[in-house]
């Protein structure tokens, strides 16, 4: 019988690409499966990995927890990405004004 590990994430907490990002980062460890499913009205993210080796590093319970911290980090990584997106995009529209890219109306150079 070949051992695999089954890890699931609430929805409300975690997104499905913050998740997929995780198993991932773990790629080169396992085997993963990603699926999105209902139960008692509630989304749930469920995670099956098989080990690409016989015998994984610190075995499947290490896994598990490294894949959730993972998934914590992939998910506070998006909602950073989304609290800056405003100065980051004021960042690159000022960068980007002063190459000569776009005219100060906003529209592209004269050819």
């Amino acid at each position: 019988m070949d051992s695999h590990l089954s890890v699931e994430f609430d929805s409300k907490a975690f997104s499905l690409l913050a998740v997929q990002k995780a198993c991932h980062r773990f790629s080169n460890l396992a085997s993963f499966e990603v699926r999105v499913r209902a139960h008692d009205g509630q989304n749930f993210i469920q995670v099956t990995a098989q080990p690409l080796a016989a015998k994984s590093e610190g075995g499947l319970e290490h896994l598990a927890k490294q894949l959730r911290n993972e998934a914590l980090d992939q998910q506070l990584r998006e909602q950073i990405r989304a609290q800056t997106e405003g100065v980051r995009n004021l960042i690159l529209a000022h960068a980007f004004s002063k190459t000569g890219l776009i005219s100060p109306d906003g529209s592209p150079p004269a050819a």
